[in-house]
């Protein structure tokens, strides 16, 4: 396995334990409170977590139908009147997406790592490895959302 790409598999790993625990315990109501009126609930960040790791499977090579990527996209406007799924449909998205990325972090080639990735890499290095360092990147600030909120909410704190 490439050095990176086992760097950052174990981090992949870690964030997936930490969404599962950020989700632990939230009732619904919780789920969709925001902090303010621009800020986004933790359903809908859940949501984006999986729409992005979703769309970082595709990069190695799996394609996972996500019915929701619309609905957790960059920018999506949040809504009062939105139904967001169950958050269980949401978990059971990720864990389909979770054991494929793993699979396939395990045997993607050199080759398929220095490919040009779907969408430009802010980071510099423009290549698949490249966007994968880039969205765990990503995918572990919005754990950090989720932390946030979960303490919000009142709930205990995600680790420590």
């Amino acid at each position: 396995m490439d050095a990176i790409i086992s760097s950052v598999s174990s981090l992949f790993h870690t964030n997936d334990q930490l969404f599962h625990r950020a989700l632990d315990g939230i009732n619904r109501d919780d789920l969709l409170r925001r902090p303010h009126d621009g800020s986004n609930p933790l359903i809908w960040i859940a949501g984006h977590a999986t729409t992005s790791r979703c769309s970082l499977t595709k990069i190695v090579g799996e394609n996972i139908e996500n019915p929701w990527s619309e609905l957790f996209k960059r920018g999506a406007s949040i809504d009062a009147n939105v139904s967001y799924p169950e958050i269980q449909e949401i978990i059971s998205l990720w864990e389909v997406v979770t054991e494929k990325l793993m699979r396939r972090l395990e045997v993607v080639t050199n080759d398929e790592l220095a490919q040009s990735p779907p969408f430009p890499v802010p980071t510099g290095d423009n290549t698949r490895r490249g966007a994968i360092v880039f969205l765990n990147y990503h995918e572990t600030y919005h754990i950090g959302q989720m932390a946030y909120l979960r303490k919000w909410l009142g709930h205990s704190q995600l680790v420590g």
